[in-house]
Formats: C-alpha cells, sequence, structure tokens
C-alpha cells in the first residue's frame, strides 16, 4: 500500500505515545515475536482493526526517544518474512495483508513496516484454533463459550433468524394486519405470508416455525413467548452517579416497557420523553431542566432497539441521571462500524436484517434504514450547544450517553486543534484557550475524559504533566495516510 509524504508519515507514528486498542508496536529482536504478531492481527481484526508497527520500539518499554526508536525490518529479516509465511494460517484467511506498506526512513536508513488490518465484516478469525480479542492494551483468549456469544454481538450470527416455537396464532395481531396492509398483501393463512416473507422457515425436522423476528414484530407479548429478553427498562436517579447502596437513589419503581418492537419503541419514546419534560426536583429545589433534544432522545433508543444482540438475554436499558441521559444494549457494533467511524460511514451490513427490513414496512416505521440515526443525533445535539453524543462500549453491551450540558467554548478550541494535531497536554491546551491556571486546565482536562470526549495517555513514568489527550473518534494512523 503506498504512502505519500512517508517522512511526515514517519514523524506521525514516532509522537504516538502509547500503545491502544488499534495501535501496537513491534521490534524483530526474539523468535516468538512472529506468533504475537500474529496472535495481535488475529485480536485486532475480531475488534476494531488496527495498525501494528514492525521495527520500532513500544514507547512505554524503551527510555529511548525519536530515531533511536527505529530498528527497522532489517534487524531481523527473516523474523520479517516468517509473519508473512504465518499470515495465511490465520482461519479464515485474511487478504490484503501481506506484503505490507514499507516506510522508508531515509534520516538513518531503515524501514519501517506497517500491517494494517482490517475490522473482520463476516467472521471472527482463529490461530491454532485460538480467538483472540483486542482490549485497550494487549489481547485476550476467548473460552468456546465465550466465542459462541461473541459471533452473535458481532453480528456473524442473527439471533432474529433463528426459530422460535411459537404458534402461529399469536402472531395473528393487529400489529400483525397492520403491517401486511402496508405491504398490501391480501388474503392467505398467517404462516404462508411469513413463510413467503422469509419471516417463517421449516426447521430441520421439516416443521414450519415462525423466526424470532416475526414473534418480536407481531406477538403481544413477545418477552413472554421466547427465552429472549427483549424489553426496555427504564431508570431515574437522583445526582450524576448510580448508587448501588442500602438506599439507592432511584426516583420512583423502574418502568419495564413490553410489547411488540413497533409498540415497544413509540412506548419507550413517550414515556422517556415525559420524564425528560417534568425534570427532577433536586435537594436544593431546583429542577434540573432537560435540553436533549426529542428526536436525539427517539434516534437513541430506536437504534438500541433495532439493532441490539437479541442472543444475549439481557434487557436495553435507559437511565436518566441530571446531567445525561444513558442508552446501553446488549451487542457491539457489528460489520464495519467502529467507535470512531459510527455515523460518519454506512454500515456494510446489520445485525438484525430481518428486524431492519420489516419493522420499514409499517405505516409509520421508526427506521428509515437510510443511515439517518447517527447523523440526526449528532446534530441535533450542536443545533443546541450541547456535547456531541458519546458512544461507549463493554465487552458485550453499547452505550450511547447523551450530555444534558453546553458545550464550553474552550471544547470547540481543543476539539479543532485536536482535529489537526491529534495529542494536545495541559499546557498546550491552556495555550489553545488562554486559560492561566493549570488546575483549572487539568479539571476541564478531566471532565472530558469522565465524559468520554477525551482519552487521556499517560507516559511511562506516571508524571502527571506528561499526560497527553486525544479525541475518541480520531485514529492514530489512517490506513493509506
Amino acid at each position: 500500500m503506498p504512502l505519500t509524504n512517508p517522512k511526515d508519515f514517519i514523524k506521525d507514528i514516532l509522537e504516538i505515545p502509547a500503545e491502544s486498542q488499534t495501535i501496537e508496536f513491534k521490534r524483530l529482536a526474539e523468535d516468538k515475536i512472529v506468533a504475537k504478531i500474529i496472535e495481535t492481527v488475529v485480536a485486532m481484526t475480531n475488534t476494531d482493526g488496527g495498525v501494528i508497527i514492525v521495527g520500532i520500539d513500544d514507547p512505554e518499554k524503551t527510555k529511548l526517544k525519536g530515531f533511536d526508536r527505529v530498528y527497522g525490518i532489517n534487524e531481523n529479516l527473516e523474523l520479517f518474512d516468517a509473519i508473512g509465511r504465518e499470515l495465511p494460517k490465520i482461519i479464515p484467511p485474511l487478504s490484503g495483508l501481506w506484503p505490507p506498506s514499507i516506510v522508508d526512513v531515509t534520516e538513518i536508513s531503515k524501514r519501517v513496516a506497517l500491517i494494517f488490518v482490517p475490522k473482520a465484516v463476516d467472521s471472527f478469525r482463529s490461530i491454532n484454533n485460538h480467538v483472540f480479542v483486542r482490549q485497550e492494551k494487549g489481547n485476550r483468549q476467548l473460552t468456546a463459550h465465550e466465542v459462541a456469544k461473541f459471533a452473535y454481538a458481532k453480528g456473524f450470527e442473527k439471533a432474529d433468524k433463528g426459530l422460535a416455537d411459537v404458534s402461529f396464532e399469536l402472531l395473528k395481531t393487529p400489529y400483525f394486519e397492520e403491517w401486511k396492509q402496508s405491504r398490501n398483501i391480501n388474503g392467505s393463512p398467517v404462516e404462508s405470508i411469513l413463510e413467503k416473507s422469509g419471516l417463517a422457515r421449516k426447521s430441520d425436522t421439516g416443521k414450519l416455525l415462525p423466526t424470532l423476528a416475526s414473534v418480536l414484530l407481531f406477538a403481544e407479548y413477545p418477552s413472554d413467548l421466547t427465552e429472549t429478553k427483549c424489553a426496555i427498562r427504564v431508570f431515574q436517579y437522583t445526582g450524576t452517579i448510580e448508587s448501588i447502596g442500602e438506599t439507592p437513589n432511584l426516583i420512583g419503581i423502574p418502568k419495564t416497557i413490553q410489547g411488540p418492537l413497533i409498540k415497544q419503541i413509540k412506548d419507550a419514546h413517550e414515556y422517556v420523553l415525559t420524564l425528560l419534560r417534568s425534570g427532577i426536583r433536586i435537594p436544593s429545589g431546583f429542577k434540573t431542566v432537560y435540553q436533549i433534544p426529542e428526536r436525539a432522545v427517539k434516534e437513541a433508543i430506536t437504534n438500541a432497539v433495532i439493532h441490539r444482540d437479541y442472543y444475549i438475554k439481557r434487557d436495553i436499558s435507559v437511565k436518566i441521571f441530571e446531567d445525561r441521559l444513558e442508552v446501553e444494549s446488549p451487542g457491539l457494533f457489528p460489520y464495519n462500524i467502529t467507535r470512531a467511524n459510527i455515523g460518519w460511514v454506512r454500515a456494510e451490513g446489520y445485525r438484525n436484517d430481518l428486524l431492519v427490513k420489516h419493522l420499514r414496512e409499517f405505516p409509520s416505521p421508526p427506521n428509515l434504514d437510510e443511515n439517518e440515526g447517527v447523523r440526526a443525533m449528532r446534530k441535533e445535539m450542536a443545533g443546541e450547544n450541547l456535547y456531541p453524543p458519546i458512544f461507549l462500549t463493554y465487552p458485550d453491551s453499547i452505550k450511547v450517553v447523551l450530555f444534558n450540558e453546553h458545550q464550553a467554548s474552550e471544547w470547540e478550541k481543543i476539539s479543532a486543534y485536536l482535529r489537526e494535531n491529534k495529542y494536545i497536554t495541559n499546557e498546550q491546551a491552556r495555550n489553545v484557550t488562554a486559560i492561566v491556571q493549570r488546575d483549572k486546565m487539568s479539571y476541564m482536562l478531566r471532565r472530558w475524559v469522565e465524559q468520554g470526549l477525551l482519552i487521556p495517555i499517560k507516559p511511562p513514568s506516571g508524571f502527571k504533566k506528561g499526560t497527553k489527550y486525544k479525541l475518541v473518534d480520531v485514529p492514530e494512523i489512517k490506513s493509506g495516510n
């Protein structure tokens, strides 16, 4: 893969302060390094992709700086060639990894290799029958049980296409009639209509059964008819943290919203927006007023219902705090979507194909299937001068956070600087914002980290003044830079 401006590119690489989920440095200094590189390729492709930089030492494991960290692939060309021989052993094969991009470091007459690892969009990868995933730093091997769960969480296996042992009579509901009329379907028994539309098929024993998608779409009580937990739980709290002691800070009893998905989405919209309009009376006597745009709230809930993993037996949770709304749904970003590119690129597929296709066929569909959800959230939040939506990932879930807080004027300057320069220190942030006090700037940077807007990168020494910060959605290295 050709790279433009190699001189600037190697400078950018050397400025990366630490390894991360998507960046790893490797020297060709020992025989075991080849197996470690292959393991990291598997882990990265199974997570969000990334870049392995071969020939430069890890900045956190060396005291050397600048070009002194560059050993190049000529340190051991035999090991370098061995990487190319081992990569085809990844199952299923990954194409386009070898040969890697080569960067000539002309100042010291050395060459560095970059292995750009794409995010897997069709199936998880393994090496020697082992499946790895990438953590914030380093790799983790999955157990057999985790692998099965992982396939659904990533969208490689589709729970909505699974068969449900549910009577077709229970699907002859007003919601089925609405969907049928909207599609101008006449006559025929329900099972025949569902089979023709892909919402029912024969099992291995030859019995015609509805899919989970048809139960979720049409049954009046889908949670009671399947093993799946498919409701929405709404919690409201005083304060800004969730207290789980003897006296939880919950307001009232959590609300469980059930029913067919079209109704569930509508009821959740109405209930959550009613709570937000009512506000929260805080101990000081003042009332919290929510400024989060209604459309942003609706899109967050709709996306959670449509794109969640229905294999995981857990409900969607909506949590309302004084300063934010959180929507957490089971599952991970599917296909080519990552925390960094969500809303900027279109998904190459859907975890729940049947649900997406058939929900949009209702008279008043909650989804247009035009990649509009996240873009609309960002636009609506920006229109109210609120912080952009934040996407947090956990081992088997995704959380969307909408802050009920106006952007500090300093944030615009900091974010603009970071999109141009990638990293910023406290001192640089003070220069950009004209804030004089270090402590004040430290507080603002900590706050943005807590909100999920920034990622802190601490130096190996642990010296706080050396901490750098980067935006969540800007990768250190772009493929084909």
